[in-house]
């Protein structure tokens, strides 16, 4: 995770930083912003008003005053790019800075509109805890969207099914767009978003693909909810990008046989990512991507 930003710390009382340093608090908000500065302003007034936890903005330097922005916003914390970061450059500084147990990464383009934290709580400390829980999204006609993805193999290429959220918590194969409740510590023990793979669909895929064969869940759960209040349509961009290789090279190169984790390779896969990322760290896969595929329950 590279240091590619600037910080601006939010201004704490002297009580409150001496109460920080024997304690971890135990959850943050980040805020991607995503559209203009009003729709920031109108986020961070919502959740200044209504959340008592670390507030978070990441943004890019040209989108703002960040010093006019902290004189109004004195607790909030800039996270500021030089340039236009990618998803993965946005949650994984998030995740950097944050130093909280949990955070819930979301879009200065949505509403909040439901966040249940007991429920998500108990669902985060259970014994086989999901890394990532994700929220019901819906588009600005207050629809929800199809957002749980299931792992599928099409000839000799990844291409995941889409179903809409109907039960309380659903398994899902990658956070869409990134939004949801993060394990911090469990995030960057599994190394974060790659930075080195373009977009952010084959992003979030990579991400979700490695928690699953690590043995780490992700579900989407009705605790949570977003609405999109000016977009009708939410659509990924599933075509091919610049590193989008080394996603094959980690989801595909591990054959598992009798429990046993093997190296094969194939199309679309780089013998030098294979190397440097896939084979030392073998014996954590817990599953390969054919038998995730395979036990794979799609919702009804």
């Amino acid at each position: 995770m590279n240091q590619k930003y600037q910080v601006i710390s939010r201004k704490q009382d002297i009580g409150r930083l001496i109460n920080q340093l024997h304690r971890e608090e135990f959850l943050a908000v980040g805020i991607m912003d995503t559209a203009n500065i009003e729709d920031l302003r109108e986020s961070l007034d919502w959740f200044t008003a209504n959340f008592n936890y670390c507030l978070h903005v990441v943004t890019q330097a040209d989108r703002l005053t960040v010093e006019e922005m902290q004189s109004r916003y004195s607790d909030v914390t800039f996270i500021v790019f030089p340039n236009a970061p990618s998803l993965a450059e946005r949650i994984n500084a998030l995740a950097d800075v944050c130093m909280t147990t949990y955070f819930f990464a979301t879009r200065s383009d949505t509403n909040l509109m439901a966040f249940d934290w007991k429920p998500m709580e108990a669902k985060m400390k259970a014994d086989e805890h999901p890394a990532v829980l994700c929220p019901w999204i819906f588009n600005k006609s207050k629809e929800k969207i199809p957002t749980i993805r299931a792992p599928r193999i099409s000839g000799k290429e990844v291409d995941p099914l889409s179903f809409m959220p109907n039960s309380p918590c659903d398994s899902n194969l990658y956070p869409f767009l990134g939004i949801g409740l993060y394990d911090r510590a469990l995030f960057q023990r599994l190394r974060g978003y790659d930075e080195e793979i373009s977009g952010a669909y084959w992003q979030a895929l990579d991400f979700g693909t490695r928690c699953w064969l690590y043995g780490y869940p992700i579900y989407t759960t009705n605790d949570t909810a977003v609405l999109f209040y000016a977009k009708q349509f939410l659509i990924e961009d599933r075509s091919e990008q610049q590193g989008f290789q080394r996603f094959y090279s980690k989801a595909l190169s591990v054959h598992q046989v009798k429990g046993r984790n093997f190296i094969k390779k194939g199309p679309k896969m780089i013998g030098k990512v294979i190397n440097d990322e896939v084979r030392p760290r073998l014996g954590i896969y817990k599953t390969d991507f054919e038998n995730l595929c395979e036990s794979w329950k799609n919702p009804e």
